[in-house]
């Protein structure tokens, strides 16, 4: 009968995590602003199964354009536009664990209906908060995909990306800009970000209507405090996600509890993304009992993610930036 039970409640979470399973995921993307944007974009992107993700890598200009006389000629070389790398599949779980004792102690529809959506929630939660943290992250720590810090790197110069060393001579175009502050947020912040988004428009051109900004609480509120001295500031919130964004120039500003301090990340999604493998994208294992422990079960809720980038040229982070 205890069995019987045990494979009853099995079903319940089951069930139950099936039916939260889609919002789950929508509520991931709405859990931090940086992968809300990316999604807004279409910029997570689905790809099934593989030992590894191909990268198409973008660089170099097409240099054919010729100004023509009668009977001028024109060249047919074909500029290296594009090459390929790889980039390796990061896997990320959190456990669902159970007790005989509390399965017991929670028998009847609405107490059992109550126990799995209370165990379901909190195991959402907790990848809710390590995305918004590798998001944000360097990418070294055992096996965690990408991150900002190392994709958009305040020391371009240095490190590899996707196998490609950016210290390596010719490799320029690998490089994501950098920019330091040049003095505290009252007198610098807004002559300093109009700097960086004409220097993005130097190697991205007609790409710059997609950008966002991402910051830090504090300096998005200094930026906001320089605003309200023009009277010009302009808040909103995104789409139906719970944060708030401002607006530099028609771009979209946010402020992310992951994000460096003293840094703003200028992010130009055309060239940045997440991949994802919907197959294996807050999936659920079946529970197995755990030895040597009488009716006590675990589970676990697995996704398979990586942060892409294709052009870092195209990027940019300012950084040093002090409040005051």
């Amino acid at each position: 009968m205890a069995l019987q039970w045990t494979q009853d409640i099995d079903d319940m979470f089951t069930t139950t995590w099936s039916n939260r399973k889609t919002e789950a995921i929508e509520q991931a993307y709405k859990a931090t602003p940086f992968w809300f944007w990316l999604k807004e974009k279409g910029r997570i992107e689905e790809l099934s199964g593989g030992t590894r993700i191909e990268v198409p890598v973008e660089y170099g200009k097409n240099d054919t354009a010729t100004w023509l006389s009668k009977g001028g000629t024109v060249p047919l070389t074909e500029n290296q536009l594009m090459t390929m790398t790889y980039e390796d599949w990061k896997y990320v779980s959190v456990t669902l664990m159970r007790f005989g004792i509390e399965d017991q102690q929670n028998k009847g529809p609405n107490k059992i209906i109550d126990y799995t959506a209370r165990k379901t929630a909190r195991a959402e939660e907790a990848l809710d908060t390590e995305f918004e943290r590798v998001f944000f992250a360097t990418g070294t720590g055992d096996n965690e995909p990408n991150g900002l810090i190392n994709l958009v790197s305040a020391t371009p110069t240095t490190g590899t990306v996707h196998g490609i060393n950016r210290a390596t001579a010719g490799y320029e175009w690998w490089r994501n800009l950098q920019k330091s502050s040049t003095g505290v947020t009252s007198v610098a912040l807004i002559p300093d970000m109009r700097n960086c988004l004409n220097t993005m428009s130097l190697y991205t051109k007609i790409n710059l209507k997609d950008i966002f900004l991402l910051t830090t609480q504090t300096i998005y509120e200094a930026y906001e405090d320089e605003l309200l001295e023009y009277k010009v500031i302009q808040n909103s919130t995104l789409g139906d996600a719970s944060f708030e964004h401002q607006v530099y120039k028609g771009r979209p500003m946010m402020w992310a509890e992951g994000e460096t301090e003293g840094y703003m990340h200028f992010i130009n999604p055309r060239y940045l993304y997440c991949v994802i493998d919907p197959g294996y994208f807050m999936d659920m294992t079946e529970w197995k009992p755990i030895p040597d422990q009488v009716n006590d079960r675990v589970a676990q809720i697995v996704c398979t993610i990586q942060m892409i980038v294709t052009r870092p040229i195209s990027q940019l982070v300012m950084t040093g930036i002090v409040v005051g």
